[in-house]
């Protein structure tokens, strides 16, 4: 993760009409989240694969596959998490990963963020 982006937190964060999280950062960065993308990040271990066991089924979808799986990607529930997180309930009663700040920030789906993950990723190989 970034280390520039740990000392970023939301200046507002709230709904779009079409259900998707929008968040306006304190770095003046706007970042919009469809259910879906949120879910796809889910920071828990069960999702992740740590532990020595492998990612939940959920990461590794097709879109078509997503399509079929609505329960997966309807957000019930959102609560903070102290003041650097906030976790979601999951149609599907899933409910373990605490999204930090610092997360929600690197994983930013705009074009701008996804090109700067490339690049990073570029620079590793």
């Amino acid at each position: 993760m970034r280390s520039e982006y740990r000392d970023i937190e939301p200046n507002e964060l709230g709904w779009t009409e079409d259900g998707h999280a929008h968040i306006v950062w304190s770095d003046g960065h706007v970042s919009t989240y469809a259910p879906a993308t949120l879910r796809k990040i889910c920071p828990c271990a069960e999702c992740r694969g740590t532990h020595g066991t492998p990612p939940k089924a959920f990461t590794i979808l097709t879109p078509k596959q997503l399509q079929s799986a609505p329960k997966q990607i309807v957000v019930e529930r959102v609560e903070p998490v102290g003041n650097y997180a906030i976790a979601f309930t999951w149609g599907d009663g899933h409910r373990e990963g605490i999204y930090t700040w610092a997360l929600l920030r690197e994983e930013c789906p705009c074009e701008a963020c996804g090109l700067r993950r490339q690049v990073d990723a570029e620079g590793r190989a």
